[in-house]
C-alpha cells in the first residue's frame, strides 16, 4: 500500500513537472507569435508611410508645376508647401482617431486575446 502510494505521488509529481514544462513552452510560443504580429505590422506600416512620403512629395512637385502656369514659381512653391503644412496640420489634429486609437486596439488585442488551445478548454 505504501508503495502504490509513493509511486503514485511520484506519477503525480511527474505529470505536474511535464505540464509546467509545457506551459512554458506555450508561452514562449505564444509570445514568439504576438511579437512577429506586432513587428510584422510595424515594418508594413512603416514602409506603407515611407512610400506614402514619395508620393506626397511627388504630388506636391506635381501640384507646385501645375501652379506655375498661373503663378510665378516662389509662389508656386510657397503654395505647395502651405498645402503640405495644413495637411501636416490636419494629421496632427487627428491624430488619435488616426494613429493612437487603431496602435492601441492593435497592442492590446495581442497581448489581451487569450485564444483556447483545444476543444475541452470551449465547453
Amino acid at each position: 500500500m505504501k508503495e502504490k502510494f509513493s509511486d503514485s505521488l511520484k506519477s503525480i509529481y511527474d505529470n505536474g513537472i511535464q505540464w509546467v514544462k509545457l506551459e512554458i513552452e506555450y508561452a514562449k510560443l505564444t509570445v514568439a507569435e504576438k511579437i512577429t504580429v506586432l513587428l510584422t505590422t510595424l515594418i508594413f506600416g512603416a514602409v506603407c508611410m515611407l512610400l506614402g512620403m514619395v508620393i506626397l512629395i511627388l504630388l506636391a512637385f506635381s501640384l507646385v508645376d501645375v501652379l506655375q502656369t498661373f503663378l510665378s514659381p516662389a509662389l508656386a512653391f510657397l503654395c505647395g508647401a502651405g498645402i503640405l503644412v495644413v495637411l501636416i496640420l490636419i494629421l496632427f489634429l487627428l491624430r488619435r482617431p488616426l494613429l493612437e486609437n487603431p496602435i492601441s486596439r492593435l497592442i492590446s488585442k495581442l497581448i489581451l486575446d487569450v485564444k483556447p488551445r483545444d476543444n475541452h478548454e470551449q465547453k
